[in-house]
C-alpha cells in the first residue's frame, strides 16, 4: 500500500499525451466501427430485407447486449491486472468483427457480428479511463479526459464522412476491378475499410505503450467481489444514482443522433447517403471536436473556481442543449436549417461524456474506478444505446408512420430525455459535491 505521505511520481508529460493520443484514436475507431452502419441503412434494409425496428436492434441491442454484460467483468479485470493486454485484445476483436459484418447474408448473421463488435469495444472505456487516471495528475486529468472524448467526435464524423467516401470508393472498386469486387455489394466493402485501421493501431500500441504504475491509496486489490462497489453506492446513493441516471438519459439522445440522423436527412429532406455523410461529418467534426477538448478545460476551470460539482454542471449543459437545439434540429422543415441546429447541439454534445469521466474520477477511489466506469457502461449500453436506437425505430414503424415520421420520433426522444436528464442531474448536485469532498479525504 502506498503511504499517504509518499509523493506520486507521474509519467513524463510528453509520453503521457502520446499515449492519450493513441487512446483517443482507439476511441475514434471504436465509434467508427460502431456507428458506420447508420449511413448504410437503405442498402442494408434492401439487401437483407430489414425493417426499421430490426435495424434499430442491429444498431442498439446487438451491440449493447454483450457490450454491457462484459463491461463489469472487464472493469474488474482492469482494476486487478495489467490493462494493456485487455486494451489490445479488445481493439483486435472489434476490428475483426467489423470486417466480418461484410460477410453477413441475413439479419441473424449481422446481429451476431455486431455482438462481437460489442465484445471487443466493452474493454475500451474502463481500461482507457483507468490508464488516463494513472498517466495524469488530478489537476491535468480533466483536460486529458476532454482530449480522449475527442475520439468520439472524430469517430462519429469519420463514420459519416468516411462512410460516404467509402461508398463512392466501393462503387469505383466494383466497376474498376470486377474480378476482385464484382460480386461484392458496396456496403460489404465499407465494413472492411472501416475495420482494417484497428488492426494497425493494435500493433502500434503493442510496440510503443507501457503499463503505468497505479496511483492513489490502497490501489492493490486481489479479491474478486462486488461488495466494495455495493458499499460505495450504499454510502453515496444519491450522488451515484442521480449522476448515472442523468448522464445515461443524455446518452439516449446521443445514440439516437448517431443511429438515426442520417435517416432523418435521407428521408425527411431527400438527401442521398453520400451527401448526408459528407455534410454531417464536415459540420459535426470541427464543432464537436472543439466541444470535446473545450469540455475538459471548462470542467477544469469550474473546479479551480471551487465548483466541486463541475462534471454535473457540464452534463446539465448538454441536457439543455438536447432540449433546445436537438429537438429543433429534428423538426425544422429545411435540411440546411436542420444542419445548423445539429451544429449548435454538437457544441455541447461531448460535455456529457467528459462530465462522466471526470465525475467518476472525482467521487470514486482509484481501486474501484474501472468497475464504476463499467457499471456506467452497462447502464449506457442496456438503456441508452438500446433505447436510443430501438425506440426511434419502433416509433417510426408504429406511430409516426408518415414520410417525416422519423423527424417526430427523434424530436420526441430529444425533448423527453433531455428534460429528464437536466432535472435528475440538478437533483443530485449537492450529493455529488459531498461525495467529491469525501473522496479527496479517502
Amino acid at each position: 500500500m502506498t503511504s499517504p505521505a509518499a509523493p506520486q511520481i507521474w509519467p513524463e508529460r510528453g509520453y503521457a499525451w502520446y499515449v492519450n493520443a493513441l487512446l483517443t484514436l482507439a476511441y475514434a475507431l471504436a465509434i467508427l466501427d460502431r456507428v458506420s452502419i447508420a449511413l448504410l441503412i437503405e442498402p442494408l434494409e434492401r439487401s437483407l430485407h430489414l425493417s426499421d425496428t430490426q435495424f434499430g436492434l442491429l444498431q442498439g441491442m446487438a451491440f449493447s447486449l454483450v457490450y454491457s454484460l462484459l463491461g463489469l467483468p472487464l472493469g474488474m479485470l482492469c482494476d486487478r491486472s495489467r490493462r494493456m493486454p485487455v486494451l489490445v485484445g479488445g481493439l483486435t476483436v472489434w476490428s475483426l468483427a467489423t470486417i466480418c459484418c461484410s460477410f453477413a447474408s441475413s439479419f441473424g448473421e449481422l446481429f451476431a457480428a455486431r455482438m462481437m463488435v460489442g465484445v471487443g469495444e466493452a474493454a475500451l472505456v474502463p481500461v482507457a479511463t483507468s490508464l488516463i487516471a494513472d498517466y495524469f495528475a488530478p489537476r491535468v486529468r480533466p483536460r486529458a479526459y476532454g482530449v480522449f472524448v475527442l475520439g468520439s467526435s472524430i469517430g462519429t464524423a469519420a463514420a459519416m464522412a468516411l462512410s460516404g467516401l467509402f461508398i463512392r470508393w466501393a462503387d469505383a472498386l466494383i466497376v474498376g476491378l470486377p474480378v476482385l469486387f464484382g460480386t461484392s455489394m458496396p456496403w460489404q466493402i465499407v465494413f472492411v475499410l472501416c475495420g482494417l485501421p484497428g488492426i494497425a493501431l493494435a500493433l502500434i500500441i503493442v510496440l510503443t505503450v507501457r503499463e503505468p504504475t497505479r496511483k492513489g491509496l490502497d490501489t492493490q486489490v486481489t479479491s474478486i467481489s462486488l461488495r466494495p462497489i455495493v458499499e460505495l453506492f450504499g454510502e453515496r446513493p444519491r450522488a451515484y444514482g442521480c449522476f448515472l441516471i442523468g448522464t445515461v438519459l443524455n446518452l439516449v439522445c446521443v445514440y439516437a443522433i448517431v443511429g438515426w440522423f442520417p435517416a432523418l436527412f435521407i428521408r425527411a429532406h431527400g438527401w442521398d447517403a453520400a451527401r448526408t455523410g459528407y455534410a454531417l461529418g464536415a459540420v459535426g467534426f470541427p464543432v464537436s471536436a472543439f466541444a470535446a477538448v473545450n469540455s475538459g478545460w471548462v470542467i477544469a476551470w469550474l473546479l479551480r473556481r471551487g465548483h466541486r460539482d463541475a462534471p454535473v454542471l457540464a452534463a446539465m449543459g448538454a441536457a439543455a442543449s438536447m432540449v433546445l437545439f436537438g429537438t429543433a434540429a429534428c423538426l425544422v422543415p429545411s435540411g440546411w436549417l436542420a444542419l445548423v441546429f445539429y451544429a449548435l447541439n454538437a457544441l455541447f454534445l461531448n460535455w456529457n461524456i467528459s462530465g462522466v469521466y471526470s465525475g467518476v474520477s472525482a467521487i470514486t477511489p482509484n481501486r474501484l474506478r474501472g468497475q464504476v466506469m463499467a457499471i456506467h457502461t452497462i447502464c449506457s449500453g442496456l438503456i441508452a444505446l438500446t433505447a436510443g436506437n430501438f425506440i426511434v425505430g419502433f416509433l417510426s414503424d408504429t406511430i409516426f408512420t408518415g414520410a417525416d415520421g422519423i423527424a417526430w420520433a427523434l424530436g420526441a426522444m430529444f425533448f423527453g430525455c433531455g428534460l429528464g436528464a437536466a432535472l435528475t442531474l440538478a437533483a443530485g448536485r449537492s450529493a455529488f459535491r459531498a461525495a467529491a469532498i469525501a473522496n479527496e479525504r479517502d
